[in-house]
């Protein structure tokens, strides 16, 4: 009797630890596929949130209407960070207890900061965190989109071989410090090794309630710049643009990727014409396939995608690609990402590299007409 009952236990403990091993794997059900994503979803800020996601959630779509990855659906779990790194670190820890196999995010380099300093354990996929602080790292964060000291130094240089611009006046948000503060840094030190000088450095974001851009606009008139670039959000970049319109300024406005987005032609009108950007995705000279998931995009969502929603939409496909080549085990996904590579997609091949990163062609692109017109292309 005794032998019965004891081999009886033996039986509910074994496969108690299947269970369990099953369990944290997410491998050994037909349960769907738990994806997170985490980005900021409201404010001024969440330009990129909204379409990150929408992006990211088209992925998904498109990957269960195919039948899902190895026949198990995936089931696309969303948080907002508030654009904070409390925010982000609340909203991950959340996704976490969700039992998300990983996390499509941040949007923004602040927040990724935080969270992959937080969450050391978790496998991130970002679509647009380009801050060079996570380069060059072996850890679980990943990205599909390019570090920003490429763009920088291009735009720094077309600023003075390309236009002859020599006086330079930087404007930086600090909301994002881990993108604008390297993303400035670059610039001036390019622009001055070209031959330029910087006469002014303006930080913004710390003050409360929106910017007085007209205090910011005297102040650059004092030092007389011929060209500033104002690394910050669409909507921000507009208000300054608009007064710079008012105040009939002539300096040359340049931007990082970060206010490459529609808000900016939507918010600033015409007094946005000119400003230029040097970035990885132009509207106008696509990849084959990105008309195709353009228009779904508007049918699905009823807009257009900009290039946060391209990115996000790619990171699905990097998480589905190492999901299976991982053979359904959400244990040891990162270490199947590197090397991960798309020979044609919606914006051109890249692949991963042993330290998550990624490498694209930039363009110099201007604002015409109300639309971004490409100038040139960078290899």
């Amino acid at each position: 009797m005794l032998k019965k009952i004891f081999q009886s236990a033996k039986k509910c403990m074994a496969l108690l630890w299947i269970l369990s091993f099953c369990m944290g794997l997410s491998a050994c059900s037909d349960g769907p596929i738990k994806l997170g994503f985490s980005g900021t979803l409201k404010g001024k800020y969440s330009d990129l949130g909204v379409q990150g996601r929408n992006g990211a959630l088209l992925a998904v779509e498109d990957i269960n209407a195919a039948g899902g990855i190895d026949g198990r659906k995936v089931e696309f779990i969303v948080r907002d960070d508030n654009n904070t790194p409390e925010g982000a670190v609340k909203a991950d820890k959340e996704l976490v207890a969700e039992g998300v196999a990983a996390i499509i995010g941040h949007v923004t380099s602040s927040q990724s900061m935080a969270a992959v300093k937080a969450m050391q354990d978790v496998v991130y996929i970002a679509p647009t965190t380009s801050t060079p602080l996570l380069q060059g790292i072996k850890d679980n964060f990943f990205r599909v989109i390019p570090t920003l000291t490429d763009l920088s130094q291009g735009l720094a240089e077309y600023a003075v071989d390309k236009l002859g611009r020599k006086r330079l006046a930087v404007i930086w948000d600090t909301s994002n410090q881990a993108f604008s503060f390297p993303y400035k840094k670059v610039f001036v030190e390019t622009f001055i090794k070209h031959g330029g000088t910087s006469v002014a450095d303006l930080a913004i974001g710390k003050q409360k309630g929106s910017v007085d851009w007209q205090e910011v606009v005297d102040k650059l008139k004092q030092v007389k710049p011929d060209a500033v670039v104002v690394v910050t959000s669409a909507r921000d970049l507009a208000g300054f643009a608009q007064y710079c319109k008012l105040n009939n300024t002539d300096w040359t406005i340049m931007s990082s990727m970060w206010g490459y987005t529609k808000e900016l032609i939507q918010t600033g009108g015409k007094s946005v014409e000119g400003t230029i950007f040097v970035v990885h995705f132009a509207e106008d000279a696509p990849e084959e396939g990105y008309e195709d998931f353009r228009k779904r995009f508007i049918k699905r969502f009823g807009w257009a995608p900009n290039f946060a929603a391209v990115f996000g939409y790619q990171a699905v496909q990097v998480f589905a690609k190492a999901f299976q080549l991982n053979g359904g085990k959400t244990k040891g996904l990162a270490e199947v990402i590197p090397g991960i590579a798309f020979e044609s997609g919606l914006i051109g091949p890249f692949e991963i590299d042993e330290f998550g990163d990624v490498k694209r062609n930039g363009h110099i692109v201007v604002v015409k007409d109300g639309h971004f017109v490409t100038v040139s292309k960078r290899e």
